[in-house]
Formats: C-alpha cells, sequence, structure tokens
C-alpha cells in the first residue's frame, strides 16, 4: 500500500511539471514499475553447476546457514566438510506467491556434501593393528603397551599414524580397551615367535627358551630318598642361595606362598595343561594372577621346606602329572 501511494504521489508530481507526451511516457514507467511491485518480489536465485536448484531471500543469512549447518557441522571422526560444488547467486524476479525453499537446498547441499573422515591406527613394527577415534587414546595405548614390553627382548617399534577416508563405513575403531588388547595380542604373537625361534625344548606345545638356573644336578626325577615319603617328582639343581629363578616360559602364576615340605613355592600355568612348579625358595617376588615372560625373575632359590641344602626343586607337570624334567632340560648333565 505504501509503494502504491509512493508512486501516486510521484506521479501528481510528474504531471504538473513536464510536457504532455512526457507525462504519457513517465505514467506509462510508474505503471510498469507499480505492476512488477505488485505482483513480483526480488529474491536470489541459486544455481548448482548452472542448474536451477531454488530460491532464497537473504544470500548472507543463506551461506551463514550453509557454513553453520554443514561446513562447521561437528560429527564424529570428521576432519574436513565441503560442498560438492559452489552454488551461485543471482538477483531476480519471482511472483509474489512464490515461495523460497531455502530447507530444500540446504538439505540437497547436505547430502551431496563431501566428507573427510579422520581417525588414528596404532602400529606394530609397521603394520596397523588396532584404530581408535582420537590421537590421546591412540597415544594411551602405545604409552600403556610400552611400558608393560619395555623390559622384554625383541625388535618393537609401537607408533601412531594418521587415517583418512571418505567412507563412512571404513571407519571402524575400537574403545581404547579393544584397541590396546588387539595390539596386545600381535605383540604376544612377535614374542611367541621369538621363543619359537630360540626354544631348547617344547613341552606338550609350550615353548620353553629359558634355564630357570644354572647349577650341578644334585637330585634326580624318580630316586628314593630318607628324607622323602616317596619318588623324587621333580629334579634338584644345587646352587648359591640367593641365585635368581626365571621362568622358563611365559605363564600366569597360580601359586606363589609356603607349602609344606616344598618350602615357599610358585607355581606357573603356561596353557596347554602344563605347569612348572619352583621350590624352597628364599624369596618370592610374583603374585598370585601375575602374567610372566620367560626369563622373568620369580624367586630366588633358598632351602625352605624339607630341604638339606641351597638349591631348586623344578617340577614339570603335564595335566598334573609330574615327569622327568630332564627329558627337557638338563639333558646332557
Amino acid at each position: 500500500m505504501y509503494n502504491i501511494l509512493k508512486l501516486k504521489s510521484i506521479f501528481e508530481t510528474v504531471t504538473k511539471e513536464t510536457p504532455k507526451v512526457l507525462k504519457i511516457m513517465i505514467l506509462g514507467f510508474i505503471l510498469i514499475i507499480a505492476i512488477l511491485i505488485i505482483k513480483y518480489k526480488p529474491v536470489y536465485e541459486v544455481k548448482e553447476n548452472g542448474k536451477t536448484i531454488g530460491y532464497i531471500q537473504n544470500k548472507n543469512v543463506f551461506e551463514g546457514l550453509i557454513n553453520g549447518q554443514i561446513i562447521n557441522e561437528e560429527l564424529k571422526n570428521v576432519d574436513n566438510i565441503s560442498l560438492l560444488s559452489e552454488p551461485q547467486y543471482e538477483m531476480v524476479l519471482i511472483q509474489r506467491n512464490q515461495n523460497t525453499n531455502e530447507n530444500e537446498i540446504l538439505n540437497k547441499l547436505d547430502k551431496e556434501a563431501v566428507i573427510t573422515y579422520k581417525f588414528y591406527a596404532v602400529n606394530v613394527n609397521g603394520k596397523n593393528k588396532a584404530y581408535v577415534d582420537t590421537i590421546e587414546e591412540a597415544e594411551e595405548v602405545v604409552k600403556e603397551l610400552k611400558k608393560e614390553h619395555k623390559n622384554d627382548d625383541i625388535d618393537l617399534d609401537i607408533t601412531v599414524s594418521e587415517k583418512y577416508t571418505q567412507k563412512l563405513e571404513e571407519v571402524k575403531t575400537d574403545k581404547i580397551e579393544v584397541a590396546e588388547k588387539s595390539v596386545n595380542n600381535e605383540i604376544e604373537h612377535l614374542l611367541d615367535e621369538k621363543e619359537a625361534k630360540e626354544a631348547i625344548a617344547v613341552i606338550n606345545g609350550i615353548n620353553v627358551s629359558v634355564l630357570p638356573v644354572s647349577g650341578r644336578i644334585s637330585s634326580r626325577f624318580g630316586v628314593s630318598s630318607s628324607i622323602r615319603s616317596g619318588a623324587h617328582t621333580g629334579l634338584d639343581i644345587a646352587c648359591e642361595e640367593g641365585t635368581a629363578i626365571k621362568a622358563v616360559s611365559k605363564g600366569k602364576v597360580v601359586f606363589a606362598e609356603m607349602n609344606g615340605p616344598y618350602g615357599n613355592l610358585v607355581k606357573i600355568d603356561h596353557g596347554n595343561n602344563v605347569e612348572t612348579w619352583y621350590a624352597h625358595c628364599s624369596k618370592i617376588y610374583v603374585k598370585v594372577g601375575q602374567k610372566v615372560k620367560a626369563g622373568d625373575k620369580i624367586a630366588a632359590v633358598g632351602s625352605t621346606g624339607n630341604s638339606t641344602g641351597s638349591h631348586l626343586h623344578l617340577e614339570i607337570r603335564i595335566k598334573g602329572t609330574a615327569i622327568n624334567p630332564q627329558k627337557y632340560l638338563y639333558k646332557n648333565k
């Protein structure tokens, strides 16, 4: 209404001060403008690759919506979001009863947006072994595993690398606990391979790569003695008190305390129904539930329990039955 009144005012002014022909021309121009104002409205036509995809009222507001709802949208593992093609804008007139379609255009641009995802791989000796969402998680996995395996006698390079993809289905990350377990499994596999190469014996599928102590055989398996109630169930290796006793293979400590005639006794379960027993210790360095590796110091030689001198009583048991350790260790003694 305001526009019509304004045009009327302009028309009345022009008619008083201009020649007749010019008045008619101006009148015609004003009528055209009036019709345009009444029938049409100015908007921005939005094109993508030269093809019209809709109309918007305000270019600046619309570009703000693109940045807020598409480009800068915070999504998990997203490193970058870009439009498939930049929209072009042109001012045009459309009929007043025609609506703009900002939401439809935004949805179209959003569906076509190119998303680059970023995640992190934890590598063991150059091989990807686990994936996590953040650099902080990856560094935590590396820190814990380096701490756990710092004393392992093995070439071990645990690193972190960035991974990028534009396919969401390729982002298969794990929680930190799962990732740590996956990487640790690979390290254990490498340790198993090393043990297999260096094995001095194989007991029911278990690689033995370390002698528990070095010393003189003072009593063999199966012999009888006045200090025992039955045949000897192990092998006695005489050596100086305090000598470090080493685990012959990796396993889990299932017993670590005083046990009657055995004195201070450590039992290690190596899997495959194989256990090793280390008796008469002067000191015990491990606890029940603790995991050990081949060569780990588990106790010290002593003479506790039913013993007449400083020595290690070593037993090897398969399915609970004691077997002769010299079938596997100290064969030439």
